[in-house]
């Protein structure tokens, strides 16, 4: 059902799944990782695909995503990175941009080489999954994938980024074509190894103004998605009300909008030939009252009514807070909603 909707045919109703559908708000996931760190469960392909098949059988969800870690290119080729699960990635050497030997290692990184283990997952994900369940890869941006390496760990402001892009321009560009190399071939290799869907997770980028973004960030990203072979492609970043123009430009096939973009006007705005995955608040589902949820749900199946390139989804990935009954809830929801 998600690859009909996302090549715009006729589907009885909206497909559904969630960002972040296989982490921690499932009590099975604590059984499976049993204490590890998280780079050791992912580079354990039966745990990972375990884990990544889970919230299928769980929530009964219309398509998998990858169990896996946005930062396991950069882990892969040696580069000293850690995660600290209650903040996030953080860099235990800051990334000179001049450093041009470092951007060459980072453009060389083969996962067939450097991470085979997430190819092995792919595979065993796939044999697990029912026939009609496709398998989404994904990889982070350009942007935020190095924005952690630049700035130390997470940031909200990028000072040190945008040093960078102010100070020694053409050594960020240098830096951010690098990093597009290095997810062109991460990303095709998801593909060739059975990943039905690619998403693209630049989420800092949305952060950076409209001019930085089409200066540094746009041109790589429409790189890496006219470098992706044969499969529909998903981008994600935030923001999104503010750059739904500059973010169609990026080349991808179904734009993930977040809580403040309008379906309806985001689809209508592109004629329809962009694609809309969508967009309820992580926090309502964690958070709010059964009653509240239950009128933002509709809402978002009324305002996507009629719209057959739409998958429901949520504005960011699910909080670990969310209890599982209340996103089983959701898909039961929007499986019982008839499309116009």
């Amino acid at each position: 059902m998600l690859l009909e909707a996302m090549n715009g045919k006729y589907v009885e109703r909206h497909p559904v799944w969630f960002m972040r559908q296989a982490g921690r708000y499932l009590d099975e996931y604590a059984s499976l990782k049993n204490g590890k760190n998280i780079f050791d469960v992912q580079s354990d392909p039966e745990t990972s695909s375990e884990i990544t098949v889970l919230p299928v059988k769980k929530l009964g969800v219309d398509a998998a995503i990858l169990y896996s870690d946005i930062m396991i290119p950069i882990r892969a080729i040696g580069y000293p990175i850690r995660i600290d699960e209650n903040v996030g990635p953080i860099a235990e050497r800051k990334l000179d941009v001049s450093d041009t030997a470092q951007l060459e290692e980072f453009a060389r990184f083969d996962c067939k080489t450097n991470a085979p283990y997430v190819l092995e997952n792919i595979r065993l994900s796939i044999s697990k999954l029912p026939d009609d369940i496709p398998l989404i890869g994904f990889s982070g941006g350009p942007f935020t994938l190095f924005s952690y390496l630049i700035e130390g760990g997470p940031s909200r402001s990028f000072e040190s980024s945008r040093m960078l892009m102010r100070d020694k321009p053409d050594e960020f560009r240098n830096a951010m074509e690098s990093a597009a190399d290095m997810i062109i071939n991460y990303l095709n290799s998801q593909v060739h190894s059975g990943v039905s869907v690619v998403q693209l997770f630049d989420s800092w980028a949305g952060y950076l103004s409209d001019s930085e973004y089409n200066e540094f960030i746009l041109e790589p990203t429409k790189k890496i998605f006219s470098s992706i072979e044969s499969v529909p492609k998903i981008y994600f970043s935030a923001k999104t009300g503010s750059k739904v123009e500059a973010y169609s430009k990026t080349g991808c096939d179904f734009l993930s909008i977040d809580s403040n973009a309008s379906i309806k006007e985001t689809y209508d705005m592109f004629s329809g030939e962009l694609g809309i995955q969508g967009n309820l608040s992580p926090q309502t589902v964690a958070f709010g009252s059964p009653e509240k949820l239950e009128e933002e749900v509709n809402l978002i199946l009324d305002e996507a009514n009629g719209i057959r390139k739409f998958i429901f989804n949520l504005s960011h990935g699910v909080l670990k807070e969310t209890k599982p009954g209340v996103l089983k809830k959701i898909v039961e929801t929007v499986k019982s909603r008839r499309t116009r």
